[in-house]
């Protein structure tokens, strides 16, 4: 290969021509390629030799010999020599300028190679998000058809409630209806039980003026009298220890045990009745309660502060019905005791207090209950 190199010679000159080495500058002719001759780096094995900065030269240093000075033995060599290491350095020129062309290549794709990783990290970055951002439109999706399922539900519960309220409003205005039926009803009954005890007083009335009537009828007249005495059926009038209280045509008594003793059940009290031909009292109207009442109290045994005594009047706890049907009654607070726990406190009796007037009245008792007396009447 015909290699031109043009040598640029910077030397000094003095009286002897070269006497001394002669240091010289050598670069190669441009257009040279010196990279494709054998480099060899000179002086590459002397002790200290930089090779990178020997690469990083761009100028060579060579050594001559002046042809006058007497030369060493390798002096025939010597141009040869240099002619080589010039070779050699601009081969390693070029060399290092393909190596620069090289690594600026490189950098260059490896650039593209980093941004094409980013390209490719940003993209799966992107598609993470994506898909996370899909799963939670599909959650949210799920979530939000819960949400109506359950507010389908809440309405059609609201629907239910509010039928529910207009069907409760319709049945309390029917009950409000039916209790002021009621209650009109009640009113009639009552109206017609008042209307049942004045005629069962009037009848009470009517039956004792009948029998004062019938027991006057039953006198002889004066003339009859005279022409034919006849013997009289009118029931002898009651000593006045069995008339203690008239009131109408009855005399009314009481038989009330002193002390402590209440040992008289409604069988007893007919029995003290009889034995002085007298019934156990029926209380018919206020006026005959009140008297009797009255009465009761001021025979209070001393040293007793009540008494409780029977009458001849029954009630049917289980209805509250009263027997006669035209007896009064006026019942102690909380009396009469009905139902099906008082079944056998069929008998009436009267209990009386000696100061606390509204503590008195009538009760209902089991006829086995000892009392404390009777109140016995005679029919005058």
């Amino acid at each position: 290969m015909k290699i031109s190199i043009v040598f640029i010679l910077i030397y000094v000159i003095d009286s002897s021509w070269c006497q001394d080495e002669t240091v010289f500058h050598c670069s190669p002719k441009p257009g040279c390629q010196i990279a494709q001759c054998d480099p060899v780096a000179v002086g590459w094995d002397r002790p200290g030799f930089n090779f990178d900065e020997h690469l990083h030269d761009k100028e060579f240093p060579i050594t001559c010999k002046s042809k006058n000075t007497p030369q060493p033995q390798n002096t025939a060599d010597w141009l040869p020599l240099v002619s080589r290491n010039i070779l050699d350095i601009g081969t390693i020129k070029s060399e290092l300028k393909q190596l620069e062309d090289n690594v600026v290549e490189n950098s260059r794709n490896l650039d593209h190679f980093e941004h094409s990783m980013s390209d490719q990290k940003a993209n799966n970055e992107i598609k993470r998000q994506s898909d996370e951002v899909r799963n939670l439109r599909d959650k949210a999706l799920q979530q939000s058809g819960q949400i109506n399922d359950v507010l389908r539900k809440y309405a059609k519960q609201s629907i239910e409630l509010n039928e529910l309220k207009i069907e409760n409003v319709k049945q309390s205005t029917e009950i409000s209806d039916l209790k002021k039926d009621l209650a009109d009803v009640q009113d009639l009954n009552n109206k017609l039980i008042n209307d049942n005890e004045k005629m069962e007083k009037a009848i009470s009335r009517i039956e004792q003026k009948l029998a004062v009537t019938d027991k006057s009828q039953m006198l002889p007249s004066r003339s009859e009298q005279i022409t034919r005495p006849t013997q009289t059926t009118l029931k002898p009038t009651p000593a006045s220890e069995n008339c203690k209280l008239k009131v109408g045509n009855f005399c009314y008594f009481a038989v009330i045990r002193g002390e402590r003793v209440r040992d008289v059940n409604y069988d007893k009290a007919v029995d003290i009745c009889k034995k002085r031909n007298a019934d156990v009292c029926l209380i018919r109207d206020e006026e005959s309660y009140s008297a009797v009442m009255n009465y009761l109290r001021s025979n209070i045994p001393k040293g007793r502060l009540w008494a409780s005594i029977w009458t001849g009047i029954k009630i049917d706890p289980m209805t509250g019905d009263v027997t006669p049907a035209y007896s009064f009654t006026k019942w102690y607070p909380d009396y009469p005791r009905t139902g099906i726990e008082y079944k056998d406190r069929t008998n009436v009796y009267l209990h009386v207090d000696l100061y606390q007037y509204r503590r008195q009245g009538m009760g209902n008792g089991d006829p086995t209950f000892g009392l404390r007396g009777v109140i016995c009447e005679i029919l005058i």
